[in-house]
């Protein structure tokens, strides 16, 4: 589906998904040369869906004597090499999740294309058995769903990066550039991309479409950084974000601010609580999250120790114990 001239969505529909709303995968193109924006999940479904889809978009002129850019040397979209249909010269991860990078290894080796990741991620990408948590909670019982889990994970840990990108980084694209912005706080190394010509925005898990993303405390994420990423965005002129997940925000700013107050509501409500003697956090989940379903238990726990983590940072409560005894009081 085309968004804009240069920025096209490509949908796959997911046999199997442990969230609410699937990950999106976006393509810039320009000049018959392309990048995606996160690679989703690597069903077959999924990348016949986005090889299909690039396949279909008009590779770089013929005749004209002009060779390509060293970026995009490799197979074309469509597998052959045969410079029918757009050459894809990277595959440009937002952060490691699984739902946005398991897809990664199967698209490069049918493409050709290089995967860019920040260098903060590349260990959690790399270390599929490592003890960082996933944006989704899979329940015990749930055998087949933790079955494909593990397997989506080993799948994104083959995506090793071949270049590590930095805050400040372009990419062009043709005769486009897409800037990298690293925006920590959902992950150490999460990154939003700005298509400077078209005012384009991607957010990865930064933004959500619809609802809010979990961030977790320190070292798995950080409150602080998260809601000082979602200010720095702010100062970006975008005309239409992208996010990883749910519907385009096309008044960009005014989605952001929301974000940010949404934060700020939240940690007054903990003050509040704490001021009251309900500082631990079996009492906070019952005053912040009072109907939640127990499935997202654990997720609601990871909340409000990473706001109460940013709190703490700054001298505004102080915690006596550590775990499920921990009691908060105000600083």
């Amino acid at each position: 589906m085309e968004l804009t001239r240069r920025v096209h969505s490509i949908p796959a529909n997911v046999a199997f998904y442990t969230g609410l709303l699937a990950p999106n995968v976006y393509l810039v193109a320009d000049g018959g040369q392309g990048a995606l924006i996160d690679a989703g999940f690597p069903d077959d479904g999924s990348i016949g869906a986005r090889l299909e889809y690039l396949g279909g978009i008009p590779g770089p002129s013929t005749g004209s004597g002009q060779a390509p850019s060293a970026g995009a040397r490799g197979a074309s979209a469509s597998g052959g090499g045969s410079g029918q249909g757009l050459r894809l010269a990277e595959i440009i991860l937002t952060h490691h999740h699984f739902d946005h990078s398991s897809g990664a290894q199967r698209l490069r080796e049918a493409t050709g294309a290089r995967i860019c990741l920040h260098r903060l991620e590349e260990r959690l990408l790399t270390d599929w058995q490592a003890d960082a948590p996933l944006d989704v909670e899979i329940p015990p019982e749930r055998r087949e769903m933790a079955k494909m889990t593990r397997a989506w994970r080993q799948a994104a840990a083959q995506a090793t990066p071949d270049r590590l990108v930095e805050d400040g980084d372009t990419i062009r694209v043709g005769e486009a550039t897409i800037e990298v912005i690293h925006t920590p706080g959902h992950t150490a190394g999460s990154i939003c991309l700005y298509l400077r010509e078209e005012g384009v925005l991607f957010a990865g898990d930064t933004v959500l479409g619809l609802g809010t993303v979990a961030v977790m405390p320190p070292p798995h994420g950080d409150m602080g950084l998260y809601i000082r990423s979602l200010e720095r965005l702010k100062g970006y002129p975008a005309t239409l974000l992208c996010p990883g997940h749910g519907p385009l925000v096309r008044d960009v700013e005014r989605k952001l601010q929301e974000l940010i107050d949404h934060r700020h509501q939240r940690e007054e409500q903990m003050l509040a609580a704490v001021a009251g003697g309900r500082g631990t956090v079996k009492a906070l989940l019952a005053e912040i999250y009072p109907e939640l379903d127990s499935r997202l238990e654990g997720m609601a726990r990871g909340q409000i120790l990473a706001h109460m983590a940013k709190l703490e940072g700054e001298g505004r409560v102080a915690r006596r114990g550590e775990g499920e005894e921990a009691l908060w009081g105000l600083g």
